[in-house]
């Protein structure tokens, strides 16, 4: 395990990132920002479910914090926005330029809640790339008004409605895919209670059926679950399933995790 830090083009605001590295893996698993307690003692760099990481001895993992997140302690969680920067591509940019490093073929991104927008964000930017999200926004807007206020106070200096007229991509996973001409292979995993389940089938909708969707590859499933129920990410175990189910591993060879998942 190694920690790296990496300039993204915003002053004082570098990427962190924590590494594990294994030998000849060729996948990259690439673990997105959870939402964070502003009283946590790890508030920033914060690098959600590194502990995963001995679950996927045969894959390469790399756990990132948000930059953003560094702009002010009221933050708990930043979607990866900013006036000037695009944070999501500077953050595909050094997944691109890790994964040539280390060799690895293919690259998942996971996270849930804004570390899964930031998962379906990511993979469309990395050719060949594929996401597994669950209980993602799908856009910004849609989302709680604390955050917002948050992001427009502490992040953008305006309202958002403002900043999506500038930067669309940064505030819509849609618009995301629109501007990259790809829709990536995806797992959306959600369930009938998550405030966002409407607009989740509207996404797949789109994705599935409209004539004016980019250019689509691999699979794109939403699958609705009632494991959980609400804003909630599955039970670690199950998650970590999925995740080597679709990286093409065999049954976990690495220790048991607490059922418990970390906060979304």
């Amino acid at each position: 395990m190694r920690d790296e830090v990496w300039n993204v083009g915003i002053d004082g605001l570098p990427l962190f990132g924590r590494v594990f590295e294994r030998e000849q893996a060729p996948t990259l698993l690439v673990l997105m920002p959870s939402a964070v307690d502003r009283k946590s003692a790890f508030r920033h760099p914060s690098y959600a479910r590194w502990q995963w990481a001995d679950l996927f001895p045969e894959s390469h993992v790399v756990a990132f914090a948000d930059p953003v997140m560094g702009a002010h302690a009221e933050l708990q969680g930043a979607w990866y926005m900013h006036p000037e920067t695009d944070v999501l591509r500077a953050m595909a940019h050094v997944t691109a330029r890790l994964a040539e490093q280390l060799a690895a073929t293919q690259v998942l991104a996971y996270g849930s809640s804004l570390g899964g927008f930031g998962a379906l964000g990511l993979a469309a930017m990395i050719d060949g790339a594929a996401a597994i999200a669950e209980v993602p926004q799908l856009d910004f807007g849609r989302w709680g008004p604390e955050a917002r206020e948050d992001l427009e106070t502490y992040v953008l200096g305006c309202d958002l409605e403002e900043h999506r007229a500038r930067h669309p991509e940064q505030v819509s996973v849609r618009a995301r895919f629109e501007l990259e001409g790809r829709v990536p292979p995806y797992l959306i995993v959600t369930n009938v209670e998550e405030q966002g389940f409407a607009e989740q089938i509207e996404f797949q909708r789109w994705v599935s059926s409209a004539r004016d969707a980019p250019s689509r590859d691999g699979r794109h499933e939403l699958r609705i679950i009632d494991d959980v129920l609400g804003h909630r990410p599955l039970a670690s175990p199950r998650v970590a399933g999925l995740i080597r189910e679709h990286l093409g591993l065999g049954p976990s060879v690495g220790p048991s995790l607490d059922p418990a998942g970390p906060r979304a």
